[in-house]
């Protein structure tokens, strides 16, 4: 049973968030579709990922984004607000809210997934607790006193969830939690080895907490603008670069993937694979 729901869930974050999200489309409201909240359904191989998603108080998520909004009501599609644009590197970690917003919009007409009102007829359960966000908000640096705030909220989330039957039922195995930073939810995490982590790595857990055969591994949300100079009648041949990188090629585990992408690669004049680091100003260069 969860292994279909975890292959069904793999497919529907694939196309969960659509490409403009990705490549720097900001305002949530424009990029997805009307709300599509779906009616019970009986289960059957041709409908989309049913996903109930927890009304969490604002501080887990969009309070965060907005400290001048101190209500605790849990946020809407109507006042969802905008990602900023001058967040620099945090967006890369923004797939937590891209998801969350999908799912506020009843996942768009057609999508591989689709919000339901009714915990009985979920497939999964989405915990929209911005994990990442917490971690480069509160105590970034790791020693400062504020990061007591990221620590409390996993303390009060798992204290909420475990009140909740639908976690008691499964232990947390049909639950999903967006954590792509990798120190997110750094205190906690040993309590989510059961659970659906959304990642982009498994490089700073044991595979009993984070694993191919449960987790699924998220792209990065790009933190550049996107191209779109393009001449209409000639989308790829008027392009004279093929594929373009420009950061760390040694990262966890002395970098083994990409110095071997460095070899590779090598000598193709349409390849631009450079070494450096994503600072605020080279954000801007690019």
């Amino acid at each position: 049973m969860f292994g279909k729901v975890l292959i069904s869930f793999i497919t529907a974050l694939l196309v969960f968030i659509p490409c403009s999200i990705l490549i720097g489309t900001l305002d949530i409201r424009s990029s997805y579709q009307s709300p599509a909240i779906v009616a019970a359904t009986s289960c059957a191989d041709d409908i989309p990922l049913r996903v109930y998603m927890y009304d969490l108080p604002r501080r887990f998520n969009v309070g965060m984004l907005d400290h001048r909004n101190t209500t605790e009501a849990p946020v809407t599609a109507v006042d969802y607000p905008l990602w900023p644009d001058n967040s620099g590197l945090k967006r890369q970690h923004s797939v937590e809210y891209w998801m969350m917003g999908s799912l506020l919009n009843g996942g768009g007409n057609g999508s591989e997934a689709v919000r339901v009102l009714d915990p009985e007829h979920a497939d999964v359960y989405f915990v929209p607790f911005f994990s990442s966000l917490s971690f480069n908000t509160h105590g970034h640096h790791m020693t400062d006193p504020e990061t007591q705030i990221d620590r409390q909220l996993q303390i009060d989330l798992m204290g909420l969830l475990r009140q909740s039957k639908y976690w008691q039922r499964s232990g947390g195995r049909d639950h999903v939690f967006p954590m792509t930073h990798p120190n997110a939810f750094r205190f906690l995490r040993d309590q989510l080895n059961e659970s659906i982590q959304v990642v982009v790595d498994f490089g700073r857990y044991p595979k009993r907490v984070s694993n191919l055969n449960k987790d699924v591994v998220s792209p990065y949300v790009h933190v550049v603008d996107s191209y779109i100079d393009d001449e209409p009648h000639d989308l790829y041949e008027s392009r004279t670069t093929l594929l373009f990188f420009r950061g760390r090629t040694h990262r966890k585990d002395k970098g083994i993937v990409r110095a071997k992408f460095t070899k590779i690669l090598a000598g193709f004049d349409d390849v631009h694979y450079e070494r450096s680091f994503a600072t605020g100003e080279n954000i801007k260069l690019v």
